[in-house]
């Protein structure tokens, strides 16, 4: 194993590892309403949370305004519902953008979700150059396992590539792409296929901005990644040691990367969700602190720890605080933030990171063999793969026998919802006509549709409208 801080950083990506600083504690929160989630931001800040972490529900994922037929029953339900800049301009009311770093979890629609966040800064006296945070902003995953996708995998990419852009060019403080293994493995990938999955999509991400004519090492630094950690403790921090040196030794190899920034895999930790049972959920306490201590022994740069509640309903405030008090806990009444390295030198680390290692070249020998990630997914043989490891993983098996646990909606959330969806056929409003024909021209034009986005916003087009500018032509039209 090597020396913390020292390429190919399997011992961590700091000489002095927590030692000098500790993880960023980035508890996932976003509650129907705007107004509601500012509340659940403001509760974690307190608490003494020191990243925040967003959560759209499934129309805006999907760019859809809240009185939209097809977001019928979904407004509010996973996240924040939000339909123009002022809606987003609710949820961090007196948070100072310059001085909270933002993860937003939002792939799709995430050029649109940047202009409003770029508005929102200008509109608050906050210099959109002093944002800091990271975008998902991930297509390949979508398409790959979570399938919260608007348009073809084609048009989807461009899109991306649109936001790594612009951030390179003017944000210096945003990671423009959180490139994501953990929803493969969530979707029913192993571990050395969940490292594969990330490092094949690097490739795409990557080229893809060379191809534009962007130095490798000016994209490659700006890159964070998304992993989960599941009950196998040992293993699962095995797995960010794999995931460092393979991602380090491909950089310079394979792309020539000569900034040790480039080289340098940054994640954020999710516990897993498929973890959790909704029979006897207190157990879920004990689950997601075993999977938050192996993310830590791992190394990870960010981490969000499920609530006990998580596989119910959104998490409550007690579900959101005993979570972000197993951080707090882990960091200040245990040993584990002491050392640098603390796994170094383990006979049995040392065994898992060499046979998980040879589990991932082979998986990227494979994926290359067909034609790099993009190619699996068109195909299918990827999915394929993924569906069939998902039959062999037998999920929680203590205490979730008992059937009568149940969740059911509150009047007030239901009301709450209900309020969202008419506030959605208040705010569509035709002042952004001119805008919003500059973002359909940009767009099938094949130019960067940012600058037109940040415009169409600052006139209040809604997400659904900017849905609607940014679609393609159809086939036969482009023909």
């Amino acid at each position: 194993m090597g020396t913390p801080g020292t390429f190919p950083y399997d011992s961590g990506l700091h000489p002095a590892g927590y030692t000098s600083r500790l993880w960023t504690m980035r508890q996932l929160a976003g509650l129907r309403t705007a107004a509601a989630t500012n509340e659940r931001f403001r509760y974690l800040l307190d608490m003494g949370e020191t990243g925040l972490s967003l959560a759209f529900d499934l129309p805006t994922q999907l760019g859809l305004d809240p009185d939209a037929p097809a977001a019928e029953g979904e407004v509010g339900r996973t996240g924040v519902s939000v339909a123009t800049v002022d809606d987003l301009a609710e949820v961090f009311d007196g948070i100072p953008l310059d001085k909270v770093s933002v993860s937003f979890t939002i792939n799709a629609t995430a050029p649109v979700l940047l202009a409003m966040w770029i508005v929102v800064a200008e509109e608050s006296a906050v210099d959109p150059v002093k944002l800091r945070g990271t975008l998902q902003n991930e297509m390949l995953k979508e398409f790959l396992a979570r399938k919260a996708f608007i348009y073809d995998l084609d048009t989807s990419m461009q899109y991306a590539l649109d936001v790594i852009e612009y951030c390179t060019g003017e944000l210096p403080g945003v990671n423009p792409v959180s490139i994501s293994g953990g929803h493969a493995r969530e979707a029913g990938a192993d571990a050395a296929l969940e490292v594969a999955c990330a490092l094949a999509s690097v490739d795409a991400y990557l080229g893809g901005m060379v191809d534009r004519g962007f130095p490798v090492d000016e994209v490659a630094r700006r890159f964070s990644f998304v992993f989960g950690t599941d009950m196998e403790l040992l293993k699962e921090a095995a797995k960010l040691r794999v995931a460092r040196r393979r991602y380090a030794e491909r950089m310079r190899d394979r792309w020539g990367a000569t900034d040790p920034r480039a080289m340098k895999l940054r994640t954020q930790v999710n516990t897993f969700g498929s973890a959790l049972a909704f029979q006897e959920p207190l157990n879920n306490i004990v689950r997601a602190t075993v999977q938050a201590i192996a993310a830590i022994l791992g190394g990870t740069q960010s981490l969000h720890v499920c609530s006990f509640d998580e596989a119910l309903q959104t998490p409550g405030p007690l579900g959101a605080r005993i979570a972000l008090r197993t951080q707090q806990i882990l960091a200040s009444e245990t040993d584990l933030a002491r050392y640098a390295d603390p796994l170094g030198g383990s006979r049995v680390v040392e065994q898992l990171v060499a046979e998980l290692g040879a589990e991932v070249d082979d998986w990227l020998r494979r994926i290359e063999q067909r034609g790099g990630v993009v190619e699996c997914i068109r195909t299918g043989w990827l999915e394929g793969e993924i569906e069939q490891l998902a039959y062999l993983d037998p999920g929680p098996v203590v205490g979730v026998t008992d059937p009568q646990v149940s969740a059911s909606e509150d009047a007030l959330v239901a009301a709450e919802r209900h309020q969202v969806v008419g506030h959605g056929r208040a705010v569509r409003r035709p002042a952004a006509e001119d805008e919003l024909r500059r973002v359909r021209d940009d767009a099938r034009a094949g130019r960067n549709v940012m600058p037109a986005l940040i415009d169409a916003v600052r006139a209040r087009a809604t997400i659904g409208q900017l849905r609607e500018a940014m679609q393609p032509p159809a086939r036969e039209e482009r023909a």
